[in-house]
């Protein structure tokens, strides 16, 4: 199997996932499933803004939700989630847009054309469009300026999958709606503030903010395991709060997206299909090695060693189609 053919799997498998997940969130979009997990809304858009760059009809779709749900959603995680630069351009972009649109009725006018040194937003696209988004051209990227919709409708926020946009709406949306998501979700008897910091996206300061003023009301358990602070939350109040019999799933998105979007970005690069056997095997031992953290993060095991030369690229292609998400 070439690159090519892979990065269709992989593109086709996680097109067909996060459709799935927008259309229990809101989106104008078949919902035929029920999912038992928390979704995470930031790390789910930066996969799908990625993924949008080959979909088109799905980067619109994520932007007229994002219009009609900007409440809930916070520009600050999004960026604390941008792993590398397209991430931040992206994530950018898209803020841009928003913050364009939030009062806007009619379609903005481009206020300079910045076009030399920018990209095509969609990578298939062949045409320069002539009236370009302002916002995306701001960050790099040509895209054709697109008036919203707006027939994106709001989530269930009783759907598990809503756990965190329902948490946001009564707790507001920052650090403290996050640290209470990780701590009632993960499976994991305490926490120290590194874990809960990664699995939620801010920083250590901010989740010891949160998590300490938890503690003071009444609402966290800490204690302190050698020089480490570890907290949990008691699921009972919660439960009541909220009206549910049972937590959502956790899964550690953030990780795992990212390590989906290095994949598809290294397998997207047209110079793999010309390299020698040996030197595309070897390429691919340095992306397994370098997204082998994440996965394992999330509880994948990854076999980065594999076997030598030009038979590690068999092994790489089996090793991704095993991390493709099985849902």
């Amino acid at each position: 199997m070439r690159p090519s053919a892979l990065r269709q799997e992989l593109s086709g498998r996680l097109l067909d996932f996060v459709w799935s997940q927008w259309g229990q969130m809101g989106m104008l979009t078949s919902a035929s499933r029920q999912d038992e997990w928390a979704a995470d809304p930031e790390a789910l858009l930066l996969l799908s803004l990625d993924l949008g760059r080959e979909e088109p009809r799905l980067f619109e779709e994520v932007l007229d939700w994002l219009l009609v749900n900007q409440r809930l959603i916070s520009s600050q995680r999004l960026r604390n989630l941008s792993r590398d630069e397209e991430d931040r351009a992206l994530a950018g972009a898209a803020t841009s847009w928003l913050a364009e649109w939030r009062t806007r009725t009619a379609a903005p006018t481009p206020q300079s054309d910045a076009r030399a040194g920018a990209e095509p937003l969609f990578l298939d696209s062949a045409v320069e469009p002539r009236q370009l988004d302002p916002a995306f051209l701001e960050h790099g990227f040509l895209k054709a300026q697109v008036e919203p919709a707006r027939r994106s409708g709001h989530p269930d926020l009783k759907a598990p999958i809503n756990f965190a946009l329902r948490l946001r709406g009564l707790l507001g949306v920052g650090a403290r709606a996050e640290v209470v998501r990780v701590l009632l979700t993960v499976d994991a008897p305490r926490m120290s503030l590194q874990a809960i910091a990664e699995s939620s996206g801010y920083a250590k300061r901010n989740v010891y903010e949160a998590a300490s003023s938890l503690r003071d009301s009444g609402l966290a358990i800490s204690t302190t395991l050698g020089n480490e602070l570890r907290f949990e939350v008691p699921p009972e109040p919660w439960l009541e709060l909220l009206g549910v019999r049972r937590l959502p799933v956790h899964v550690d998105w953030v990780q795992r997206f990212s390590a989906y979007r290095v994949l598809l970005r290294w397998l997207r690069d047209p110079a793999n299909e010309s390299l020698s056997g040996y030197m595309l095997a070897s390429e691919a031992r340095a992306v397994l090695t370098r997204v082998a953290p994440d996965f394992r993060f999330a509880g994948d095991t990854v076999d980065e060693i594999g076997l030598a030369g030009e038979d590690f690229w068999p092994h790489f292609v089996s090793e991704v189609q095993r991390l493709l998400p099985a849902i």
